[in-house]
């Protein structure tokens, strides 16, 4: 049977209790049926605990014995046993009996009713000794509560239990403490874990020395600071402590980046100091967040799927503990967290989709413990032009930009460079929003160029503002630098030489990519994300392939249900592992991406796994007459040929066998050629495909500046789809398109 539980015990110079100890607790393992363990921490004693231990675990099958050869404390003691622990649940323990561990029962018995993060035995009155040490005890208590807004009645108490990944993280803090025992239920609190109090004895010490006087004074003033530092870290400037963080103290990297220095590392500061006057919901906080991140790109590819799955258990016991959506799901699966554990137990859970987002929004999939306070909407209007809404907590938000940060450099750039971004600019936001993102942008030394106002009557001016202003680096929509490239190249403009350019928002195929370095004169580096997650995968200087920012997000590439093959295309699943106020769980963002093998270690070093290219969105899916489909880039690949013919296309599907093409002629438009376009259209798709053509003056942009080629409004399901996918490079631009496709039909050669 698997562990239960692991009953966790700190022991200094415990060796006339500890005997006893296990005894008893041994009994209630056998007498309720539990499948436990006993972790024994030697805590540096002075006396022979050590030795007592060492014959115990001789005489029990299920002890585990740890030694500290110094006297840590308390909490090092709890962190040590948690470390060598196998148990689902842990519970701690005093090692002097005067918790019964007859109790270890009642707190299991508890936390699996009532469904608590946190079972805390609270001090009974009764039977407990009334002397000064109660009464310290009382009070701090009430001052607690007081302070930090809590109605414990025992803060105080080390007797607790919870799931081992929750107290882990529970025990994490920025600040020493004398006695951070004192702070479970507070820290707890602060993180929003639920607790629940169970009455228990609290009997004398009749063996052993406490280590508080009768007259602490000594104790009452190292609590006094205490108290001081956990008023900073716990209700004034609360952290949201990192398992990355811990990760790294234990598993740190063998590179690292250059700091910044000089004027660079002021304005840097400067950045920070001033956050809340240009950021919303970003706080300094996301500078810890950068600096870690910037640490752990350069783990080994292993070492990022093990934090991967640490902060996955912690987010599938989350969503079961707090989220009704994902708690009745499991449940109707007889699922529970810890049958999560792993990247691949993932494939336990089904797919979530937009629909069941939509029909889930607020108190299904929203948690029941989030901070509302900190939590931003954020709203599309969808690839198919229905609206989409969902929630992103403070900590997603801050992680967001940190790895936003961390990926502009791959292209070399440095905080402080002259940057241009081709976007929406501030289209939909308020008044302060605006002016909170003019002040960011200065600090920045960021342009904008109005992304959705691209035409020939304006562009000539924006292309004025870029040579004046000479950017080191542009990042912007893929649709507005081919724009941006056919403009310059047309009218031979110079002094745009950037170093490097972002692209994103939509597919970058091979061919635009190298008209736009060529026009530039520099690298273009991919960006993948989506509305609901923002930068998902990023190019480094490599060039070989886009990796996933894998601290925050796990991307499965799914194809028929199961992982694709490295080189096939799939859809594309993300599971945000850092948003707890909206669990995003194996959440189908609606793109098709090709996998890859990440087995073989990236030449630029870093250990993050990796995503192919960006076949574009499943909505843009085309079906054909003769069961073929192709994905949208294919129409790309296609009309590239023919920019002389067609300045502009887009396609529309409402139903199988039928399509409507869009067309903006082009000033060399020939109808013998533009026939021979659809004949070759047919050729693929098939000879009863219906193509209505309509000649139009402007086909418009969507309102945030992307130019949607194609659209489906069919009703599709990648992973059940029938039919055959035509590989684009290996079809289009071929001298022999039917005999390509015959190819691209043989079972086992279909992409």
């Amino acid at each position: 049977m698997s562990c239960q539980i692991s009953v966790i015990v700190p022991c200094y110079n415990e060796s006339k209790n500890v005997g006893e100890l296990v005894d008893r607790i041994a009994k209630v393992f056998q007498k309720k049926g539990i499948s436990g363990e006993i972790v024994l921490v030697n805590d540096g004693s002075s006396d022979n605990t050590g030795e007592v231990i060492e014959k115990l675990r001789s005489q029990v099958a299920n002890l585990v014995a740890c030694h500290h050869e110094v006297n840590k404390g308390i909490e090092a003691g709890w962190k040590t046993g948690l470390r060598a622990a196998s148990g689902k649940y842990a519970c701690l323990i005093d090692a002097d009996l005067q918790y019964l561990p007859e109790d270890i029962w009642r707190l299991y018995r508890e936390i699996i009713a009532c469904k608590a993060d946190l079972v805390q035995g609270c001090r009974s009155s009764l039977s407990r000794q009334k002397d000064s040490r109660y009464w310290f005890s009382i009070g701090l208590n009430v001052m607690l509560n007081a302070l930090f807004g809590m109605r414990q009645r025992d803060n105080k108490s080390g007797f607790v239990m919870a799931l081992r990944e929750t107290l882990e993280d529970i025990l994490r803090h920025r600040f020493n403490y004398y006695y951070f025992q004192t702070f479970i239920t507070v820290s707890a609190h602060s993180k929003g874990y639920s607790i629940r109090e169970v009455e228990t004895l609290f009997e004398t010490r009749l063996l052993g020395q406490s280590f508080m006087s009768a007259f602490p004074l000594m104790v009452i003033l190292k609590a006094l600071i205490d108290l001081a530092k956990g008023l900073v870290e716990f209700k004034l400037f609360p952290k949201h402590e990192s398992i990355l963080a811990e990760y790294l103290s234990e598993h740190p990297p063998q590179r690292h980046d250059d700091p910044l220095t000089g004027l660079r590392q002021l304005r840097w500061d400067l950045f920070f100091i001033t956050v809340p006057l240009h950021k919303w919901l970003i706080t300094r906080q996301a500078k810890v967040y950068y600096d870690e991140l910037k640490q752990s790109q350069y783990l080994r590819a292993q070492e990022i799927k093990e934090l991967q799955e640490k902060k996955l258990r912690k987010l599938v016991a989350h969503a079961y503990q707090h989220v009704g959506y994902w708690r009745e799901l499991m449940d109707r699966l007889e699922l529970k967290p810890d049958d999560i554990r792993t990247i691949e137990d993932l494939s336990k859970l089904p797919l979530l989709s937009k629909n069941e987002v939509r029909e889930n929004l607020y108190f299904d999939l929203l948690s029941d413990n989030h901070d509302k306070a900190k939590v931003l909407k954020i709203s599309t209007s969808g690839s198919t032009g229905e609206p989409f809404v969902c929630f992103a907590d403070q900590h997603q938000l801050e992680i967001r930009w940190a790895s936003t940060m961390r990926s502009m450099e791959w292209t070399g750039y440095r905080f402080g460079d002259r940057c241009a971004r081709l976007w929406h600019q501030t289209i939909g936001m308020t008044m302060v929003q605006i002016l909170r993102e003019k002040v960011d942008a200065w600090f920045n030394n960021r342009l904008f160029i109005p992304a959705f106002e691209m035409s020939d009557a304006n562009i000539a001016s924006f292309v004025r503002t870029l040579q004046k202003s000479k950017p080191s680096l542009i990042d912007g929509y893929a649709e507005s630098f081919n724009f941006l490239a056919y403009y310059v190249k047309s009218h031979k403009l110079e002094g745009l030489s950037p170093k490097a350019l972002i692209s994103s928002a939509q597919a970058l195929p091979d061919d635009s990519r190298q008209i736009i370095e060529k026009t530039f004169g520099c690298r273009v580096y991919d960006k993948y994300g989506s509305r609901e997650f923002s930068g998902i995968a990023y190019e480094c200087g490599a060039h070989e392939g886009h990796h996933i920012v894998a601290e925050s997000y796990i991307v499965e590439v799914l194809k028929d249900g199961v992982a694709a093959k490295p080189g096939e295309m799939g859809e594309v699943v993300v599971t945000d592992l850092n948003n707890f106020c909206m669990p995003m769980i194996r959440y189908r963002v609606g793109d098709l991406a090709v996998a890859m093998d990440n087995g073989e270690q990236c030449p630029c070093g870093r250990g993050l796994p990796k995503l192919g290219k960006i076949e574009g969105r499943v909505q843009a899916i085309i079906f054909g007459a003769n069961g073929t489909y192709m994905p949208g880039s294919f129409f790309y690949h296609l009309f590239k040929d023919y920019n002389h013919i067609v300045l502009q296309y887009q396609v529309v599907q409402k139903e199988k066998g039928k399509m409507v093409l869009k067309v903006i002629k082009a000033k060399r438009f020939d109808e013998e050629t533009f026939a021979g376009i659809l004949t070759r259209l047919r050729q693929f798709l098939g000879e009863n495909m219906v193509i209505d053509v309509e000649f139009v003056d402007n086909i418009p942009m969507v309102r945030t500046g992307k130019h949607q080629g194609v659209v489906s409004q069919l009703k599709i399901d990648f992973q059940t789809l029938e039919g055959t996918a035509v590989s684009v490079d290996a079809v289009v631009g071929s001298d022999n398109p039917e005999q390509e496709l015959a190819e691209a039909n043989k079972p086992g050669q279909i992409k």
